[in-house]
């Protein structure tokens, strides 16, 4: 840990404004406001056990002025947080779902899910490290838990809206914040312009910005206290010394002709262990069905592996690229397992009422194993395996969203929990 405090002692005193973004594309929708929020230093967080309001409590520092942000970009246009829109298993049988104004939590493998948490808060982001310490993150506020749920605070709120959240302990983690026209089709909150790198080091009551970090930040990942990637528009980045520098490791391929000239694709990315790193770039704009994204994969931070792409659109402005066809004609949420493995899920507008084809990718290459049962359009993806996982997302006949959980790769499909 002695990296840690050398590496933090660069952070900025408090949160200042978020980088400067460049001019918002042509096809971008509304974006969403930042919320009121406090600096770098704030008072102990109030408890907010199951039927009540996390609040932002005020603190010493800089203010950011701004109203609470509710709405995120999905594949089917600008919505409100979804009823259930993330879900994390850090074991077979211990796991979380989360969604607007809810936290659900399973001991026995999705069997049975309990409510947690009930309130206004607006969660579309679950991230926990071991089977007590875990955290919430929405647009208006973050939740911080200590013993596996049974009790949530209000954990203190940065300069901007949070968007993501990483922790590697207990205490050191990072964030994404600010930002606008902020996406989930991808299954990770990411603001598309704006974005900026926060870290904490006593979980998440107090945040800093990580000045070496490149601007534009969109969806971070960290295998340990000090080796990380950070995604900016179209680019990939790596830290092994705790943010104090950063290396470029990928650049997503050019666009051929220049016809989005200008318009860089929102990067996701996912940490699998040591120096791996799934990533899945966004295009903008849609036509005919269809919505540009790209697939990529390292298990050393070296070569990029070109995994998948959606093959109308995404296939004519890189075809230099040359990659198999991706599950779906939009992108959807993937969850890594390990450096050689992961699953994602796409999205088909186009059939019925929509579904939501799932492919896993392993060491053996890819596999297509059919859509998942009863859910039109997938938010969220958890997978502790190629073969056992849970997928949250809606029904677009129904209007119904759900947990379906499946043990055999997604042949067969277990509807878990409903809700409206």
């Amino acid at each position: 840990m002695a990296s840690v405090a050398v590496g933090f002692a660069v952070l900025a005193a408090g949160c200042g404004a978020a980088s400067s973004a460049p001019p918002a594309p042509p096809a971008a929708r509304a974006s969403s406001p930042a919320r009121s929020a406090v600096a770098a230093t704030n008072p102990a967080p109030a408890s907010v056990g199951t039927g009540s309001t996390p609040t932002t409590r005020a603190g010493a520092g800089t203010k950011c002025a701004g109203a609470p942000a509710g709405d995120v970009d999905s594949a089917t246009g600008q919505v409100p947080v979804p009823a259930l829109d993330a879900v994390q298993f850090v074991s077979a049988s211990q796991g979380w779902a989360v969604g607007a104004g809810r936290v659900l939590a399973t001991s026995n493998g999705g069997q049975t899910w309990t409510r947690q948490y009930s309130g206004t808060a607006a969660l579309d982001q679950v991230d926990f490290i071991d089977a007590r310490h875990g955290w919430a993150a929405g647009t208006d506020g973050l939740l911080r838990t200590t013993d596996g749920g049974a009790t949530w605070t209000a954990a203190g709120d940065p300069c901007g809206t949070i968007r993501s959240v990483h922790f590697v302990t207990p205490d050191v983690g990072y964030a994404v914040a600010d930002g606008s026209q902020v996406r989930i089709d991808g299954g990770l909150p990411a603001p598309v312009v704006g974005g900026e790198l926060l870290a904490t080091t006593n979980g998440g009551q107090s945040w800093a910005t990580v000045p070496a970090a490149p601007a534009q930040a969109q969806t971070a990942c960290f295998t340990s206290t000090y080796s990380g990637f950070l995604g900016t528009p179209g680019k990939i980045w790596r830290t092994s010394d705790d943010g104090r520098t950063w290396s470029l490791a990928f650049a997503e391929p050019a666009a051929s002709g220049g016809a989005r000239s200008g318009l860089a694709d929102t990067t996701l990315v996912e940490c699998a262990g040591g120096s791996a790193v799934w990533a899945m770039f966004l295009g903008s704009g849609a036509a005919l069905g269809h919505a540009p994204y790209l697939a990529y994969s390292t298990q050393n931070a070296g070569t990029m592996h070109a995994l998948f792409e959606e093959a109308y659109i995404e296939s004519a402005i890189r075809p230099q690229v040359h990659a198999p066809d991706g599950p779906g004609s939009y992108p959807g949420p993937f969850s890594a397992i390990s450096p050689d493995a992961a699953v994602f899920v796409g999205f088909d507008p186009a059939v019925g009422y929509g579904a939501a084809p799932l492919m896993t990718v392993t060491g053996g290459g890819l596999h297509a194993q059919g859509d998942v049962s009863g859910i039109s359009e997938a938010y969220g993806a958890a997978f502790v395996s190629a073969t056992q996982g849970w997928v949250v997302g809606k029904n677009l006949q129904s209007g119904d969203y759900a947990i379906e959980a499946t043990i055999d790769g997604g042949h067969t499909w277990t509807r878990q929990y409903q809700t409206s």
